[in-house]
């Protein structure tokens, strides 16, 4: 749902971090929800529960453990999602396990809504 609403905010900042707002306290479980491009680049702001952490805003994360086969898994994220491999989160330094919700609009992969759980 958060991945198809998103498609609208995708190129507003300030938008797309309210919509995620709405949804990280409804996600069990779930300790953080951003948001980046194909090519894993940052562009919301790092959603906790109780805060929002404007400056990750813009950052590269395709060297992090999750974004190394975004490529591969493109077409994967046009079905929907899926869980990436257990890794220290840099945010938190804790073990953590990604979901990855594709946002596509028409046929185009615009990039993943990301969902980090640390328990």
């Amino acid at each position: 749902m958060v991945a198809r609403q998103s498609v609208t905010y995708w190129f507003n900042q300030n938008r797309l971090d309210k919509l995620l707002a709405q949804y990280v306290g409804a996600l069990e479980g779930c300790e953080l929800l951003y948001a980046i491009d194909a090519d894993g680049r940052q562009v919301s702001s790092n959603v906790y529960p109780r805060s929002i952490d404007t400056s990750a805003f813009g950052q590269d994360l395709s060297e992090r453990p999750y974004s190394m086969s975004l490529s591969v898994l493109s077409d994967v994220a046009r079905q929907g999602a899926f869980a990436c491999d257990a890794y220290i989160s840099h945010a938190t330094s804790q073990p953590c396990i990604t979901l990855m919700y594709g946002v596509t609009s028409d046929s185009s992969l615009m990039g993943f809504i990301a969902a980090d759980f640390y328990r």
